[in-house]
């Protein structure tokens, strides 16, 4: 089982891509995850300094990115971190039942509340 650090280690790597991960960028993201409290300014420090070294050690090779980026979506779906795809599905599937309901209440005579707008 791969440890928090180190699920958020590589979910950084590939959301930022290997090829251009800079320290500066690296930084900014852990910045944000110590600012929310999901880690300390140590751990944020260790996992900038490991995220550098590795990809000094990596290259610019496209092999390590596909192989991060296949382990980091299994990792999200593990750890139950929603994705993109998941989050569109379930608007669609809101908006779909938001849309029924107000059928039914159209077909039953009931008056529904104003639809918010979508400013």
């Amino acid at each position: 089982m791969i440890s928090p650090r180190e699920a958020v280690e590589q979910a950084i790597f590939v959301a930022v891509g290997a090829a251009s991960l800079t320290r500066d960028r690296a930084q900014a993201i852990v910045d944000d995850l110590v600012r929310r409290g999901q880690m300390t300014d140590e751990e944020g420090r260790l996992t900038v300094d490991g995220l550098m070294a590795r990809v000094r050690n990596s290259g610019e090779g496209q092999g390590i990115v596909g192989k991060i980026e296949g382990g980091v979506h299994g990792l999200l779906r593990e750890l139950g971190i929603a994705q993109r795809d998941d989050i569109a599905d379930v608007d669609q599937r809101l908006a779909e039942l938001e849309h029924r309901i107000r059928l039914l209440e159209e077909a039953s005579g009931a008056t529904p509340p104003p639809a918010p707008s979508a400013d």
